[in-house]
């Protein structure tokens, strides 16, 4: 091992010394400030460091090693915004003319009038209905397809936003929604006035109809989608699911954001029964939609009269 000099020995006593003077000095000199509670200077800022080459490095506290370096805040994983829903439907809708003008009219141009809803949907009749076309999402299953105008579009409207949403999405089945002059339809107790509709669940495989939802084989999510696209249309009064499939569902909306789950009256509860979304027996093949027509129901009140003396029939029922 390597002696130290005696000379460089000697400078470095030298400076030690000299720092332990300027030290002492620095807090002989300092005034009181134990009545003002203000905290003491610390004792390298009378050191004026610069002064003495070789003392900064001595004397500066050294950096803490147990502080952690900062660390930028983990992102929050991106959460695919909802699709947007379709537009509105636009649907034509006119002040009914006096007596002797909507007699003329229902008799020479009828699709001047739009669509009427008489009755009820289990003891009623339409005039100037709209038939559900196949398309390029829509497969007709049964062999009545037609309803007020708003209730078609509906039904346009919620599989447009389906197939917009996912892409790739097979046709879907729509069943019976009435005759063209509406009335008693067999099998059904309703669907005689142009407010129901029979409309298939979105299946795993292929397009199919009547067939019973299972876990294995709905595709929950894309049911759901057509589902709420005809709530939010504003025109549905009630949609009849069998209970097996409503709980598909309701586990369906549960894994979505809270910002898309829909409101705690469309499902049932135990506390909760006249809800939107309600069972009924015969419906894990398909679920039923009960239209509100308002315009074309007050049209109807209207042609209550006339339309049976057009068609040579009794009195249309209220």
């Amino acid at each position: 091992m390597r002696s130290v000099p005696p000379r460089a020995l000697g400078s470095a006593i030298v400076i030690f010394a000299a720092a332990s003077i300027v030290v002492a000095a620095a807090q002989r000199g300092a005034p009181s400030r134990a009545n003002d509670g203000a905290p003491a200077a610390p004792v390298t800022s009378a050191l004026r460091l610069g002064a003495l080459p070789g003392v900064a490095s001595v004397l500066a506290p050294a950096p803490p090693n147990d502080v952690p370096a900062a660390v930028a805040p983990a992102e929050a994983p991106d959460v695919p915004a909802r699709c947007a829903p379709e537009p509105a439907i636009e649907v034509r809708v006119s002040e009914p003319p006096p007596a002797a003008e909507l007699f003329r009219l229902a008799k020479e141009k009828p699709e001047a009038l739009g669509s009427a809803s008489l009755g009820s949907p289990t003891r009623g009749s339409l005039f100037g209905g709209v038939e559900l076309k196949d398309s390029e999402g829509i497969l007709r299953a049964g062999g009545y397809g037609w309803g007020t105008e708003l209730v078609i579009r509906s039904i346009e409207r919620a599989v447009r936003e389906v197939r917009r949403c996912f892409p790739g999405s097979p046709s879907l089945y729509v069943g019976d929604i009435a005759r063209e002059r509406g009335g008693w339809l067999k099998p059904h107790r309703s669907h005689q006035s142009g407010l129901d509709a029979d409309i298939g669940y979105y299946y795993k495989t292929q397009a199919t109809w009547y067939q019973r939802a299972t876990a294995q084989n709905l595709d929950a999510a894309r049911t759901w989608a057509l589902v709420r696209s005809l709530i939010e249309g504003g025109n549905v009064e009630m949609i009849f699911i069998d209970v097996s499939v409503q709980r598909l569902l309701q586990a369906h909306v549960a894994s979505l954001p809270e910002g898309e789950r829909p409101a705690e009256d469309v499902f049932p509860s135990p506390t909760k029964r006249d809800t939107l979304i309600r069972h009924a027996w015969g419906h894990a093949t398909h679920f039923h939609v009960r239209f509100r027509d308002p315009a074309a129901v007050a049209l109807g009140h209207r042609l209550a009269d006339i339309v049976p003396r057009l068609r040579g029939a009794r009195r249309a029922p209220r």
